[in-house]
């Protein structure tokens, strides 16, 4: 019989999935299974064994966005998988030493349903920074015990004065961005752009805008772009290259495909594009600027030092819910543009022609998202209450 403490993690949404996965590969003294409760949990394989109900919904877990989504999450058969995941976490309590919630107040409730205890939080989606945790959030905190590791000193500061067990340790989605050693290098004059189409299904459809966007800017300025999609790993590379009305995605290096478009849909232009799985770092080191929708990946691209322009409807006046949430995290990091062609082009052009306002964005972003190191600390702390004789 294995003597090492057992502890389950828990998260709910692909880029809080990933973010659990960093701090799964720093644990070494106790053993663990993961339960994605928004669906499938594609990063977990091959770093953590899956384990109670799961169903992938077509919100991708962004319900906050817009609670419209509920409804079509609820025909999805959403409420009956909660129910069977909360009986499946009573039925196996007693198999776990420790809880660890990622993600929003979501998991934290399913976590103290479940009557394991004791419950750690790894909060990824507040901050004092932008939506800072109401007085009600601190009390279930504070009233349950929980351990709550969140993602700046400014955040664990606020909830220590409500009595709240708060630390700041680093951002764990800053780990695991190391690029691999490939020889790849850009033209000369060429500026790398990292697009971020997302990790849901939405992705298929916004990549190929994301494209255009990226030759119209680089047909505007009459300088080489070098588009490196980074292909969440929820995403299919083979789908996705097809949406973009590919013809062909010619092998460059292991997990890199250049996108060859017919004659018909390519015009005179200096702009390439690549399509790369597993290599995000890879897609970071080469990369000046970033243009996208998406969620984990904008907030590491900031983090690297890279501002990142997305948009949407109403620009930074009428942000909806995620992206105002991202925007806070963010500051200065992340433009939002205006939901069109030109305020994107824009957005770019600005950027792109202005190096030292780059740098001061890139420099913002670093700030708030922290350096590298914070999976290890958080996997020592989760190890040092598993193994505390509770």
């Amino acid at each position: 019989m294995n003597s090492k403490p057992h502890v389950l993690f828990i998260s709910n949404g692909a880029g809080e999935d990933a973010i659990c996965a960093q701090i799964l590969k720093k644990i070494k003294r106790v053993t663990f299974e993961a339960m994605p409760l928004v669906g499938e949990g594609s990063s977990y394989e091959g770093i953590a064994p899956l384990c109670g109900p799961r169903k992938k919904m077509p919100s991708g877990g962004l319900i906050a966005e817009n609670w419209l989504r509920i409804f079509n999450d609820l025909a999805s058969g959403l409420g009956g998988l909660v129910i069977k995941q909360l009986l499946w976490l009573r039925r196996n309590r007693n198999n776990y030493r420790e809880i660890v919630a990622v993600g929003d107040l979501w998991p934290v409730i399913m976590a103290i349903l479940s009557g394991i205890r004791p419950i750690t939080f790894i909060g990824t989606a507040k901050s004092d920074y932008h939506h800072a945790y109401s007085a009600l959030e601190a009390w279930a905190l504070r009233t349950f015990g929980v351990y709550s590791l969140v993602r700046d000193e400014q955040t664990a500061k606020s909830l220590r004065a409500q009595d709240v067990k708060a630390k700041w340790v680093g951002n764990a989605m800053m780990d695991g961005l190391e690029p691999r050693n490939l020889d790849f290098s850009l033209k000369e004059n060429e500026m790398g752009l990292a697009m971020f189409p997302g990790s849901r299904q939405a992705a298929y459809g916004v990549l190929p805008r994301l494209i255009e966007i990226a030759r119209k800017t680089s047909l505007r300025l009459n300088r080489p772009l070098c588009g490196l999609i980074a292909a969440a790993p929820s995403i299919d590379a083979a789908e996705l290259a097809a949406a973009c009305s590919a013809s062909a995605a010619e092998p460059i290096f292991p997990g890199w495909q250049q996108l060859i478009f017919s004659e018909k849909d390519t015009q005179p232009e200096p702009a390439r594009f690549f399509l790369i799985r597993d290599d995000l770092a890879g897609v970071l080191r080469c990369s000046s600027l970033a243009l996208g929708l998406a969620g984990t990946a904008h907030e590491q691209a900031a983090g690297w030092g890279i501002p990142v322009v997305a948009y949407e409807k109403g620009g930074e006046k009428q942000m909806k819910w995620y992206r105002s949430r991202q925007k806070g995290l963010l500051g200065d990091a992340l433009t939002v543009a205006e939901d069109d062609d030109e305020a994107v082009i824009e957005a770019l052009i600005g950027l792109i022609n202005d190096p030292a306002e780059r740098k001061r964005r890139g420099d913002i972003g670093r700030v708030r998202l922290g350096p590298p190191g914070g999976a290890a600390a958080m996997a020592q702390l989760i190890e040092l209450l598993a193994e505390a004789d509770i």
